[in-house]
């Protein structure tokens, strides 16, 4: 049976690495010019959006997304994260991320829906306990339907493809994902590699790279299964041997929040267990 973790880690958000044996999230802080006024405009402009500026967006939305409310999208507020995947539960549709992304249920959510606009795109409804660990780090967001009727929905995850139904094994697999982070040396806004060998019931871990502004970015095999979300940048590996990167499982946040995947062709795959612990 795996061991919880301690303080092998830290949520992918602050990228500052504090000694060995820790490891840095990436999540970046919220815009300093997204003032508590300029998101209560946002806030107010209701499905419309608020339009800031490309330039603003160039720099905090770093590379394509879809319009509206898409796979991979970016989130600049309450954090500045990625979002995952959508879903639905057969009346609402959602849009995921990581916990340590958001506050509380009833939060609202500000996301980029085309080149030059913000809008808060829903409300916390689902998120898992504690503050966030690999294995229990998962929100969703109810999609409002006027952003979704104003906007549009995306299920499809730029550049790199999928989702296509979900992973349920526990073998080796290559891994692709596509977040929002940024670092020195690194291009802004990326799809992104690397081999996963650690996988479990709850969560997975894999060898690549990830950058703030990553958290909660959608994981998927390469055949375009979504496997997860990525939480956590890892620096003591013991529990996950040859991983560098962490993330909950999708099949343990779909069971545990009822929802289905809305997949890229806009058909929908229910939940699944898993048996890798």
């Amino acid at each position: 049976m795996r061991r919880r973790w301690g303080a092998a880690l830290v949520c992918a958000c602050a990228m500052t690495v504090i000694g060995a044996g820790t490891a840095s999230a990436d999540v970046r802080d919220r815009p300093a010019w997204l003032t508590n006024t300029l998101l209560e405009r946002v806030s107010d402009a209701g499905a419309q959006g608020l339009t800031v500026g490309e330039e603003r967006l160039n720099t905090e939305c770093p590379g394509y997304q879809s319009p509206g409310v898409a796979a991979a999208g970016c989130i600049v507020a309450p954090a500045g994260c990625t979002a995952n995947f959508v879903f639905t539960d057969g009346a609402s549709r959602y849009i995921g991320t990581a916990r340590h992304c958001v506050d509380s249920i009833g939060q609202e959510v500000t996301m980029q829906v085309d080149t030059t606009t913000l809008a808060t795109v829903g409300t916390v409804s689902h998120m898992t306990s504690g503050q966030g660990e690999p294995g229990n780090d998962w929100a969703l967001v109810r999609i409002d339907p006027a952003v979704a009727a104003k906007w549009g929905v995306d299920p499809r995850v730029p550049v790199v493809g999928g989702p296509n139904g979900i992973f349920t094994g526990c073998d080796l697999q290559a891994v692709k994902y596509y977040g929002h982070g940024y670092g020195v040396l690194v291009a802004q806004g990326k799809p992104e590699f690397g081999v996963a060998t650690n996988w479990y019931d709850d969560g997975y871990g894999w060898t690549g790279f990830g950058a703030p502004g990553d958290s909660g970015s959608p994981v998927l095999v390469a055949d375009g299964r979504a496997a997860g979300n990525f939480t956590h940048l890892i620096v003591d590996i013991g529990q996950y041997p040859g991983s560098d990167h962490a993330g909950m499982r999708i099949t343990r946040a779909m069971q545990q929040f009822g929802v289905s995947l809305v997949n890229a062709d806009g058909s929908t795959t229910g939940a699944a267990g898993t048996n890798c612990s």
